[in-house]
């Protein structure tokens, strides 16, 4: 709880009383391979991860998974649009190693924003974080060849590189792994 509490500070210092407002999370492990969250299911709780690293995707019309975000240790983990609205998640949150998160309920951030405008305010950065990488992972797609997405991860993400297989890696930036196994090669004989 203490290394969550450092971590809010980070994104928005907050006073002492106003942190004790946050009721402790509640503990969940998760197995390497399994889900957090699956497609269909409510997102009811935004999660702090204490250990592990996940990975977010989707299947899409073909059966492929495309993976769309990775999240480690100290970070938090929500399908924000599920969250927000309550509706079914088109997205999985899949464990790809023996996890743990701190999980805070819909209703538990509701009362934390309506009880301290610190709260309110630290759920607005969050929102706003969330928002910038998503507009970051769509204008990769829109704006970056695939060489420039694989630069852009390799200088903005390198932990990436050490963590998730090639073929992961390849549905993360959009290329077949055969493409991704010739790009890097090219890369490396620059």
């Amino acid at each position: 709880m203490e290394r969550l509490k450092a971590v809010i500070n980070e994104i928005s210092p907050m006073s002492p009383e106003d942190l004790d407002l946050l009721k402790p999370g509640i503990k969940v492990s998760v197995k390497k391979k399994g889900n957090l969250l699956e497609q269909g299911d409510i997102c009811k709780s935004i999660c702090f991860v204490t250990k592990g690293f996940f990975r977010m995707f989707y299947v899409d019309l073909e059966g492929n998974e495309i993976n769309n975000r990775f999240t480690g240790a100290d970070n938090f983990i929500v399908d924000f649009q599920s969250f927000l609205t309550q509706m079914p998640s088109r997205y999985y949150w899949q464990a790809m190693q023996d996890s743990e998160v701190l999980t805070f309920s819909f209703k538990e951030v509701q009362r934390l924003y309506a009880r301290s405008p610190a709260w309110a305010k630290f759920g607005r950065l969050v929102a706003e974080r969330v928002y910038l990488q998503l507009n970051e992972r769509v204008e990769m797609f829109q704006f970056m060849s695939p060489q420039q997405r694989y630069e852009h991860l390799l200088s903005t993400r390198p932990e990436l590189f050490n963590q998730i297989s090639q073929f992961h890696m390849s549905s993360y930036l959009g290329v077949k792994p055969e493409s991704l196994s010739r790009l890097r090669k090219r890369l490396h004989y620059k």
